[in-house]
């Protein structure tokens, strides 16, 4: 897959979908919170200039990292097609979100 996102576009969705952001160092990590709790789910971004884009290898490491289930998923993710709703959804179904007590690491 050749395809890269914009990098400005994704960390708006990713903010947009429950992820809060925290900057360390050379990278901004998103930390997924569901109902005022941190989650197991989590990314990064580099913030350097030279990084407008999100290319593929990154794409496909963002992929794992939110339990996504392949790079087309993970470009709507990122794009916004792919709602909030949607995304809980599918942590839900992988078993990601316990909707009891603990979510599960």
């Amino acid at each position: 897959m050749s395809k890269a996102v914009d990098r400005n576009e994704a960390e708006k969705s990713l903010k947009k979908k429950g992820f809060r952001e925290e900057t360390k160092g050379d990278h901004i990590y998103y930390y997924h919170e569901h109902e005022g709790r941190e989650t197991s789910i989590k990314t990064k971004v580099s913030h350097s200039k030279k990084y407008r884009d999100i290319g593929p290898d990154n794409l496909l490491s963002m992929k794992n990292q939110l339990k996504l289930n392949n790079l087309d998923e993970t470009v709507r993710f990122l794009e916004c097609p792919l709602t909030a709703t949607d995304y809980l959804d599918i942590l839900r179904k992988k078993g990601f979100l316990d909707m009891s007590d603990e979510f599960k690491k």
